[in-house]
């Protein structure tokens, strides 16, 4: 979670550790969905997995993008 974390801090201005697992993307930080998917692709990049667009509207919080990426990716790192 800190790498993700950290991204996102990256992607969008705000201290990671401002961060948390219930941080909303849209809610709390802005992220519009144009916002998303070019994030998307850089988690995509990052933890070498695939995320289809239809799973895009799930993520709601950090917390479903981290356990999206533990299930799915094999370089991504939960603690």
């Amino acid at each position: 979670m800190k790498e993700l974390k950290q991204i996102i801090s990256d992607y969008v201005g705000v201290p990671a550790d401002d961060l948390n697992e219930n941080t909303s993307l849209v809610g709390d930080i802005g992220i519009d969905s144009f916002g998303l998917v070019s994030l998307i692709c850089t988690l995509e990049d990052t933890f070498e997995c695939n995320i289809p667009d239809y799973e895009l509207s799930s993520f709601q919080t950090l917390n479903d993008l981290s356990s999206y990426l533990a299930k799915n990716s094999t370089v991504f790192v939960a603690a």
